[in-house]
């Protein structure tokens, strides 16, 4: 039984490669971190879908989940859509804590990696 849970949260896409990315990057994560137990889940368009993830979370015994949004601004799914959807297991399971992290924003990381893209590029 893991009492914590971090879901690595993306929009979900029609094309499973895109939607493969995401599974990637939670793999590397859950490399990273040996001790965490981490889950991938989508927001619409793919399975596993958040809700399903989050009530798997729950039944497996997670008392404390971590939502991280894979997103790279705060459109209307980051502002709105998420919170929602959060705020509705926070009412129906009072006894689990959920909490949302920063999406992935504006960061000098990112800015480093669309660099090394352009000088990838300009040396083709």
């Amino acid at each position: 039984m893991n009492e914590e849970t971090i879901i690595l949260l993306g929009h979900g896409s029609r094309r499973s490669e895109a939607n493969n990315i995401l599974k990637s990057i939670a793999k590397i994560i859950r490399s990273k971190l040996l001790k965490e137990n981490v889950e991938y889940a989508f927001l619409e368009l793919a399975e596993p879908n958040i809700k399903d993830v989050l009530e798997k979370c729950i039944d497996s015994g997670s008392s404390l989940i971590y939502v991280i949004p894979y997103f790279l601004y705060s459109g209307n799914h980051v502002s709105r859509d998420i919170p929602d959807i959060l705020n509705e297991y926070s009412v129906k399971y009072p006894h689990i804590t959920i909490k949302i992290g920063g999406y992935l924003g504006i960061d000098e990381r990112l800015a480093e990696l669309v660099m090394e893209k352009i000088e990838t590029i300009k040396s083709a």
